[in-house]
């Protein structure tokens, strides 16, 4: 009901400008976007289980005259309880995601344009889990920060001089390092480990921003 409620208000804000002016020749300073993938499978009952997961919500641009800063954010906070035949589990959840580039942008035809560019990206991840059963409590939990960046290619599509349509994709590699916590008996301390891994994560256009400039 959310998601059909937020769609509703971002189409009427999209119908209420369209008229407002029938030339694309403006300038803005600030353009500010939401990633609506989401909200928009959900509203065409479509379902997002099968679609991946953009871990940019919102993303903020400051155009130039041929290209433009471009930084993208997400935060998600997760604290749920379970309660199971053998006890009770906590479970605590913290994903930050930041990335900050530069893109440059060449124009199609009136309505469509194409950039490309580079980003450079953090990824901040922590899990915390506790299991309490009647001999005690087990804890179990990681830890990891990550760098990394790369190249990105992408398409827009100008509904007016102030509201544009954006899908792009991307290849990231990512270095991340933390630690890993585990526990198998209560009466136990917990061992921790330290961890490092590599990523690579390509990824296809599957995700739709809109962006409204000011």
């Amino acid at each position: 009901m959310l998601r059909r409620v937020c769609l509703l208000l971002l189409l009427t804000m999209v119908w209420r400008a369209l008229p407002a002016q029938d030339t694309l020749l403006y300038w803005p300073k600030v353009e500010l976007g939401m990633n609506i993938t989401q909200t928009l499978a959900g509203f065409f009952n479509a379902g997002s289980q099968g679609l991946p997961t953009d871990p940019y919500l919102f993303s903020v641009k400051f155009p130039g005259v041929r290209n433009a800063i471009r930084t993208g954010f997400n935060l998600r906070l997760r604290n749920r309880e379970e309660a199971t035949t053998t006890g009770q589990r906590l479970i605590n959840d913290l994903n930050v995601n930041l990335r900050a580039g530069l893109e440059w942008r060449k124009t199609l035809n009136k309505r469509f344009s194409f950039f490309y560019g580079i980003d450079a990206i953090m990824r901040y991840q922590k899990e915390e889990v506790d299991f309490n059963t009647g001999g005690g409590t087990i804890e179990l939990g990681t830890n990891s920060t990550g760098f990394g960046g790369g190249p990105i290619l992408g398409l827009m599509f100008h509904l007016t001089p102030k509201i544009l349509l954006s899908t792009e994709s991307s290849i990231y590699a990512l270095a991340s390092s933390g630690s890993e916590k585990d526990q198998v008996d209560p009466s136990i301390p917990p061992t921790e480990q330290k961890i490092r891994q590599f990523e690579l994560l390509p990824s296809i256009p599957n995700s739709l921003y809109v962006f409204f400039r000011f």
